[in-house]
This record gives structure tokens, sequence and C-alpha cells, in this order.
């Protein structure tokens, strides 16, 4: 009967690498943790999602004008394939023609700049106003999408009308 205690322990110490951080600190800014979710698909737990903004109580909504951070503080191991093939779906879905004309060359890279992660590992999302997408991976710099006006829209892979998981709505509002 020790199968039972060790696997509880083993699930219990996957998800305390979760790293959902009351605040970050970016370019001599502080971004204040204004939301976060938990996002599984049946029992197992897969990312936990944080939303940054420099004042929360200013914050909108996700697609406001404002800059902001998303932090995915992975549970389990998730194939950079699938960053790319989900986001491409997603964004194919949620944009419309003359949105994905002027945006998808831009996304291109920024989607191929997605690795293979495990338990532990996070990724920032920074979506700046006056400069675009910066994309992190455990604090290193993987890629910058400059192009400002087309930041927004990259957030449709999670919070458009069609989305990989309802969880995220909740984050949207």
């Amino acid at each position: 009967m020790k199968i039972i205690p060790y696997s509880l322990l083993l699930l219990f110490s996957l998800t305390l690498k979760a790293q959902i951080t009351d605040t970050i600190q970016y370019d001599n800014q502080t971004f204040a943790l204004c939301d976060k979710e938990r996002v599984s698909k049946l029992w197992f737990d897969i990312v936990d999602v944080g939303v940054y903004y420099k004042d929360c109580a200013a914050a909108e909504n996700i697609f406001d004008k404002q800059s902001k951070l998303l932090r995915f503080s992975y549970l389990r191991e998730v194939e950079g394939k699938q960053f790319t093939e989900g986001a491409i779906e997603y964004l194919e879905a949620n944009l419309s023609p003359k949105r994905k004309s002027l945006c998808l060359a831009s996304f291109t890279d920024l989607n191929n700049a997605y690795q293979t992660v495990g338990n532990g590992d996070v990724y920032d999302l920074y979506i700046l106003k006056d400069e675009g997408i910066k994309l992190y991976l455990n604090k290193k710099h993987l890629h910058t999408m400059p192009n400002t006006e087309c930041r927004l829209d990259y957030l449709n892979v999670w919070f458009g009308e069609e989305t990989m998981d309802s969880q995220f709505h909740a984050l949207a509002e």
C-alpha cells in the first residue's frame, strides 16, 4: 500500500513548482499579478497562468491597450510543436481575413520560437504597448516581435472566441 501515498506525494510535488508570483520585475518596471487560473485536462494539471499589469485597477480586459504580461508556469511536459500548432489553429479560427493578412507573417517566427517545456518551466509573454511582444523561457529571451499593431491580436490564441480551453475565458475579463 506504499504505492498510493508515494503517488500522492509525487503528484503533490509536481504542483509545487508553479511560479505564479505576486510581482515580476521587467526593465525597471513592476508588474503585479491581477488574476490567475490553473488549466487542467481531465485530471491532469497542465499550466498555471498569471495575468500581470503595472496597475491592476486600471486593467479593463485582456485586450485593452495597456502593457501586460502573461506568465505560463508549466506543471508537466508540453512539446514545442504543440505550441506552434495550437497557436496557428486558434489564430486562424479567431482572426478576420484582414487581420490574418496583416499579422500572420509577424506571428510565424514567434510561434516557431516555442520550445518543449517540462514541470517548473516558465514562459513569460510580454505584450508591450510600444514594443510589441517579447517571449522568454525561464528568463532567457527567445524572440521579439516588434509589430505593435498586431500585438493584441496574438492574445486570440488563448482568449479568442474559439479557445483551447474555457478556463482562459475567466482571465479575459
